[in-house]
């Protein structure tokens, strides 16, 4: 049984994601921008300059994901995350804005894909996912420059018990040869919910 305290029974007020703006740039091995890391990188990285990523759907730059040319079609793909912590028992809403810029030639396969993903590592060391959001664009009215869209999704569920941290990443990928520009910003990660469903007492939390 957990210890009714306050602290363990409320979920969070404030936002969660430090950064979320990619205002703070960072100059650490495979951190373009301060506390969000740049993983499994093939052919695909994340820019950090200001020259590329002065489009910003709030402040003054976003991330933007940038797919390499190469002599024939590859499989590309990045993905950029950060470790939050979190409140067990609580249930949490992701969102962001997204605005593809340029799209890779290529057949069908050239499509780029974005997928933004909550995830937790479980006792076996799986990810589970919380929250998963993939966006494709397919059609001519997802053509590349039109502007940002905006995202948001909440959870089904709360976060396990046993979990206390949880990954928001940004998953990019695309099979091409010129590549594509995609920009990120806006990320926000916020309880939904006042209370955890972890918490067991005899008396409700004040």
């Amino acid at each position: 049984m957990i210890d009714c305290q306050c602290p363990k029974c409320r979920c969070e007020t404030g936002e969660l994601i430090k950064n979320g703006g990619f205002e703070v740039r960072s100059s650490e091995p495979n951190f373009p921008f301060q506390y969000w890391e740049e993983v499994f990188f093939d052919f695909a990285r994340v820019a950090n300059e200001p020259a590329l990523t002065n489009i910003a759907y709030e402040g003054l730059s976003a991330a933007r994901f940038n797919s390499l040319t190469t002599v024939a079609e590859e499989d590309k793909s990045v993905t950029l995350q950060q470790t939050v912590t979190v409140t067990p028992g609580c249930i949490y809403k992701l969102s962001f804005a997204e605005n593809l810029l340029t799209k890779g030639n290529g057949v069908a396969t050239a499509i780029p894909i974005l997928t933004a993903r909550v995830i937790y590592i479980d006792n076996f060391g799986n990810a589970v996912d919380l929250i998963i959001v993939p966006i494709i664009k397919l059609s001519a009215n997802n053509d590349p420059d039109r502007g940002y869209v905006f995202h948001e999704a909440t959870a089904n569920v709360p976060v396990p018990c046993d979990v206390s941290r949880l990954i928001v990443c940004f998953d990019y990928f695309e099979n091409s040869t010129t590549g594509s520009s995609w920009l990120l910003d806006g990320v926000s990660l916020r309880a939904v919910c006042p209370t955890s469903a972890c918490c067991q007492c005899n008396e409700p939390c004040k």
